[in-house]
């Protein structure tokens, strides 16, 4: 057993050494089997579904999730640095000042003489500076190399796409890339008519690389957006689920007319 009280912190450094000295105290020979079995990657993925999970509350506007799901990202960052630091790899004092010297010698238009007045011309000044202070000239073999295996297609996708746009490939205008759209819907359109699914599932491919595309060029991040979408799913089928049992409506295909005017009728009262 460990003698132990939770303290109330009203700083943030002393309550992030509070949550790191009891994740610390779990870590250790007297403490919870199971976190002391926890790995990066395991751990990494607790990070990731956390992360979901605040994304859920930041989409619900649950102002209360937000705040203990932000903590769960937070306990699984640290945990993270805990089993770096035991495994004696470097101190959460190394990782953090590193970011911090990297945050700031990416920021000349921020900490130095560099003018950036727009969302453009920061992101411009902080690329630039990635790449005259670290020497990030990439080359044919190097593009790619920065963007983990390990990220879910759509993901991946989204970060090809970011890098071919810093080398010019990219649309002049938002105009080119709903053309793109309407252009591989067109093609999957014709694919649906052959028998061949090969060619099939090739253009489906197409399509929603031309539409994770719009999703870039506006700035919004297809799995947030998906997500919203999921949610809204759940929520307005919940509805049409609990009006069909009130109503005597069958859920099943026969009925399928009347569950979608359930479905408009739950959509009209979100309006």
């Amino acid at each position: 057993m460990i003698e132990y009280t939770p303290k109330r912190a009203d700083t943030l450094p002393d309550a992030l050494g509070n949550l790191y000295e009891i994740l610390s105290l779990l870590r250790s020979p007297d403490g919870c089997p199971y976190d002391r079995k926890q790995t990066e990657k395991s751990t990494l993925q607790n990070l990731i579904d956390e992360s979901y999970e605040y994304l859920d509350g930041v989409i619900k506007r649950d102002t209360a999730l937000c705040r203990e799901e932000i903590g769960d990202v937070l306990i699984n960052a640290l945990m993270i640095l805990r089993i770096h630091e035991e495994k004696h790899d470097f101190s959460p004092q190394e990782a953090v000042n590193e970011a911090v010297e990297k945050l700031y010698r990416r920021h000349d238009h921020v900490f130095g003489k560099v003018r950036a007045e727009s969302e453009e011309e920061a992101l411009e000044a902080f690329n630039r500076a990635k790449k005259e202070k670290e020497g990030r000239n990439a080359d044919a073999k190097s593009i790619f190399e920065h963007i983990p295996s390990s990220l879910p297609p759509l993901e991946m996708n989204y970060e090809i796409q970011k890098k071919l746009a810093r080398f010019g490939f990219d649309w002049p205008s938002i105009d080119g890339v709903v053309s793109k759209v309407h252009e591989e819907l067109s093609e999957v359109e014709e694919a649906l008519g052959e028998d061949d699914r090969d060619h099939l599932e090739e253009e489906l491919g197409d399509l929603l690389t031309t539409i994770i595309n719009l999703c870039r060029y506006v700035r919004i991040r297809p799995n947030v957006a998906i997500e919203r979408t999921n949610e809204k799913m759940r929520r307005r089928f919940s509805g049409v689920f609990a009006l069909a049992n009130e109503r005597g409506i069958p859920l099943d295909m026969e009925n399928v007319d009347k569950l979608n005017e359930l479905w408009d009728e739950i959509k009209r009262g979100e309006r």
